[in-house]
């Protein structure tokens, strides 16, 4: 972005300006603290004596005194509040109907699926899209696939900080003699409809991410793996692919869990990929020394997953 800004003309570069200061959201734009300090953050909302700005490239939300900045920034922030707010546009499209706060159940082309997505999304703007992979299970039940750490990232205080779209496809061909799991059919029908989310919801083509948990972490691995031009990071916690996908992991970011004492998917496995990976600063690796094959809700509840997460993809 740099880069290619420096070679415009003085024409293209008023031109450019203009239409960022017409877009529904702000760039980031560089803040002086009083002490000096700088800041690359977005502004988002501010009282008669606060500011609350989204810091980059972590998306973290800041809430403190506008005494604390610089005197051009205390006037950049009178001049926002005083602009007439920008008028939403409504989400629309087959998909527009499934986004009311609450998860929804549907279906794409045979593939059962439940969606989370807030009401009041804003056509206007774009928002990441989480596709969120359960493990292995006896049930074939659209609804059952949504456990405790997919319901995490729409927990209302994380919600308002990473408002995004999360995706749970209901993978119906376990592994075993029936089937191959994420790497069978129902990972092929979960890519296309991810493909089909991006065209017709307000994703931000630059932040999908895969999560899963056990199986879902084999599959979110494969995925990547399958299709790493789609993904800006993964999340694979008791479950992953072999040490010769590391390739892949050194363009598609991926934080990897597992405990010392999981009996059902055994920790070697993670071990191998993360040994491979280790030279790769945009990757991690957290081992539990216990808590079996079920740390998942564990996993998931680390505010620093959260904030790693989200900043993949995110402009600068």
């Amino acid at each position: 972005m740099d880069s290619s800004r420096s070679a415009m003309n003085a024409p293209t570069r008023l031109a450019f300006t203009l239409l960022l200061l017409l877009s529904v959201t702000l760039h980031a734009r560089e803040w002086t603290a009083t002490d000096g300090r700088k800041l690359q953050a977005d502004f988002v909302s501010a009282t008669a004596t606060e500011v609350t700005l989204k810091r980059l490239p972590d998306g973290q939300t800041l809430t403190f005194p506008q005494s604390r900045l610089s005197a051009a920034d205390q006037a950049f922030i009178k001049e926002q509040v005083a602009k007439p707010a920008l008028a939403a546009k409504p989400v629309e499209g087959p998909f527009a109907a499934l986004m009311t706060g609450e998860w929804a159940l549907s279906e794409y082309k045979g593939l059962p699926f439940a969606i989370y997505g807030a009401k009041d999304l804003n056509a206007a703007q774009a928002y990441p899209l989480i596709l969120a992979l359960h493990g292995k299970s006896p049930n074939n039940e659209n609804g059952k696939q949504v456990g405790g750490w997919m319901k995490g990232f729409a927990k209302e205080d994380r919600y308002t900080k990473n408002p995004c779209i999360i995706v749970a496809p209901l993978c119906y061909q376990p592994y075993g003699a029936t089937g191959g799991g994420w790497s069978d059919k129902p990972g092929s029908q979960a890519l296309d409809l991810v493909k089909e989310l991006i065209k017709n919801l307000p994703v931000d083509k630059d932040r999908v991410y895969c999560t899963g948990y056990s199986m879902g972490g084999f599959g979110t691995c494969h995925l990547i793996n399958q299709e790493p031009k789609l993904f800006a990071a993964g999340v694979a916690v008791a479950g992953c692919t072999g040490p010769d996908t590391a390739g892949t992991f050194k363009k598609v970011p991926l934080w990897l869990f597992h405990a010392v004492d999981d009996a059902t998917v055994k920790v070697e496995g993670s071990r191998a990929l993360a040994d491979a990976l280790k030279r790769d600063k945009d990757c991690k690796y957290t081992e539990y020394p216990d808590g079996g094959h079920g740390i998942v809700g564990k996993a998931f509840e680390e505010a620093e997953l959260h904030t790693w997460l989200f900043a993949k993809g995110v402009k600068k």
